[in-house]
């Protein structure tokens, strides 16, 4: 088996990118059930996040993604969507990562 590169299945790659996710909603408060209830796209904006930030996500689905894990009754569905949180977008997309040292701190438990 040496000198052959391993191949990560589908499967093996979701799981690396979990323990990021569920480390990013220990470390920000949010109950995993919570994500578990998002829709897909959703889960899959956050992994973009936390898991690739040079992916790119809009402002959109940062701020609906903002409000279905941590406004009060997720109130994505809103018509007056601007008024409800004044969060600038720069701020949000440093809550919606992880630092260096919360993945070291995370990684020196193994």
């Amino acid at each position: 088996m040496l000198g052959r590169k391993m191949r990560i299945t589908k499967h093996e790659d979701m799981e690396a990118v979990d323990w990021q996710v569920s480390l990013w909603l220990e470390k920000r408060g949010i109950p995993h059930q919570s994500y578990r209830n998002l829709p897909t796209s959703d889960k899959v904006v956050l992994r973009n996040l936390v898991c690739m930030p040079s992916q790119p996500t809009t402002y959109n689905q940062r701020r609906d993604l903002y409000r279905r894990l941590c406004l009060p009754g997720g109130v994505a569905g809103r018509e007056s969507s601007d008024s409800v949180e004044p969060m600038p977008d720069e701020e949000r997309r440093r809550f919606f990562s992880l630092t260096p040292d919360e993945r070291r701190e995370y990684q020196s438990k193994f």
